[in-house]
This record gives structure tokens, sequence and C-alpha cells, in this order.
């Protein structure tokens, strides 16, 4: 079941996902289920080493050092320091962002043609 954000934008759950992937995999649910799970778990053990998990043309998942910082609490006014920490990090892949701009797809396709037909 699809959901609506604030933005109108659709949001795909768990669920969907899970049903969308079986699907185009032609695998059952179940089964689509535990890869997911494994999937997930594996991605957050490897972070938790501090390894950087890349999945290439999709992103890659990190850990990033975020430096302490003072802000101004909302509730007092007054200055406040929130610690350094890691933080986990992800950066689109190139395969992900032409998703976004689907007229990149296209011009990079031709780009690629032209190269094939200028090497003949």
């Amino acid at each position: 079941m699809k959901t609506v954000s604030r933005e109108g934008a659709s949001i795909i759950g768990k669920d969907d996902l899970l049903r969308q992937i079986a699907a185009k995999a032609g695998t059952p649910l179940s089964v689509t289920n535990n890869v997911i799970e494994a999937f997930t778990e594996v991605v957050q053990e490897n972070i938790a080493k501090g390894h950087e998990v890349r999945l290439m043309g999709f992103g890659t998942w990190n850990l990033r050092n975020v430096a302490a910082r003072r802000v101004k609490s909302i509730h007092e006014g007054t200055q406040i320091i929130i610690p350094a920490r890691k933080r986990v990090s992800f950066s689109v892949g190139a395969v992900l962002s032409q998703a976004a701009d689907p007229s990149k797809v296209k011009a990079i396709s031709e780009m690629k043609s032209e190269v094939v037909s200028q090497k003949r």
C-alpha cells in the first residue's frame, strides 16, 4: 500500500518494495524478504566495523566523522555543544542518480553509440 508524503510524492514501504522485487526476480515473497533482511544485516555489520559498502551503480555506504558544533537551544536560547560523532553516509551511484534525471540516460547512451561508431 502506497502512502503519500506531505510533498505529495508516493512513498513505497517495505511491503510494496518486497512485492515488486519478488515479482521482478520471480521469487517467493518469503525468499525475497529473507534476502532483503540479510542484505540490510550485512550492510549494518560492515558499517559497524568501519568498512565501506559499495554496490556499483547504486551507491556507497560508509561512516564519516561529524565535528562537534555549537548550536542555539530552541528551548532555552542558550548555546549548547553537540559532541563529535560518527554518521552513516550514503553516496548515490551513477545508475541511481540517472533515475532522477532520465535525460542524462539518453544523452549518455547517445554518447556511447557515437564512440562505438567512431571506433568502427
